[in-house]
């Protein structure tokens, strides 16, 4: 059953119940029916697939609820900013993959995010629902070798995907009538945009502390991490470099070189969910 589930985003899943569930674990001996009431589910919803999910972000140890370190790091998150923490979720969803193979599940959800970016402003009915499971399901097929029958993706797995984007700050999912809309964002917090340069520095195998040139396709990769509409990438540099200035200590720097064109510079690793000093 499980190997039917890896491209699967639990859509009972959101921001407010794993706040709740990583709390529960923090702070130890607490039952599972008066967790389940708390996040308003049936206790084996939360038991079956809402738990393995967790477990499956590595943010919950194999058995019970004891946080992982890193389960540990983004309760702490949530304690210093309730609204960072959908942002540095939806970070690690799209971008765990990339770190662990297996994470399949976080492959499907960048796709979808990537896909709902390419589009821009969309409305998200039935069809074009139905039209990002397939697309998954189908490159999933191709990439990973394996049947169609066997890509677990469905509605649900896109419902769990927008809990994420509805969540964010500001959001790119919204209700608009009986549908949803995706629209790209025109701003992004700076801890965000330090955590998708951090992703690209790792990604081309860029030490820290080096000069990184701003070409097209790394644009669009922090774009599309980011959510962010490009004609927003200015705003987000200058915020970003005045509440992390290189210059005053901070981690973050970028700039114009004639001939090369438009560099950035991360001084330090700041991958999710760490912040930076000042933060």
């Amino acid at each position: 059953m499980a190997k039917h589930l890896l491209f699967h985003i639990q859509q009972n899943l959101t921001a407010e119940r794993l706040q709740v569930i990583l709390a529960a674990g923090a702070e130890g001996a607490v039952e599972m029916t008066q967790l389940a009431e708390a996040c308003g589910l049936a206790v084996s919803v939360l038991e079956k697939v809402v738990l393995p999910f967790i477990r499956q972000l590595s943010l919950l140890s194999a058995d019970g609820l004891p946080l992982t370190q890193l389960g540990i790091q983004y309760y702490q998150l949530a304690q210093h900013s309730a609204a960072l923490f959908p942002e540095a979720m939806h970070c690690l969803l799209y971008t765990a993959h990339a770190f662990d193979s297996a994470k399949r599940f976080s492959w499907a959800y960048a796709r979808v995010v990537d896909a709902l970016w390419t589009r821009g402003d969309c409305v998200l009915d039935g069809r074009a629902k139905a039209e990002l499971v397939g697309m998954v399901v189908s490159e999933a097929s191709q990439q990973f070798g394996i049947s169609v029958e066997k890509v677990a993706f469905s509605q649900d797995s896109i419902r769990g995907v927008l809990n994420w984007l509805q969540a964010l700050e500001p959001p790119v999912v919204e209700r608009a009538g009986k549908s949803d809309r995706f629209r790209r964002r025109h701003y992004c917090s700076p801890a965000m945009f330090l955590w998708a340069v951090d992703f690209v520095y790792r990604m081309h195998c860029t030490a820290h502390g080096v000069r990184m040139f701003l070409t097209l396709e790394r644009i669009e990769q922090l774009c599309k991490l980011c959510v962010l509409d490009p004609s927003g990438l200015e705003n987000v540099l200058m915020m970003t470099k005045r509440t992390s200035d290189y210059e005053r200590g901070g981690v973050f720097d970028y700039g114009t070189e004639g001939g090369f064109g438009r560099w950035i510079l991360l001084a330090h690793p700041c991958p999710v969910p760490t912040l930076p000093e000042g933060s």
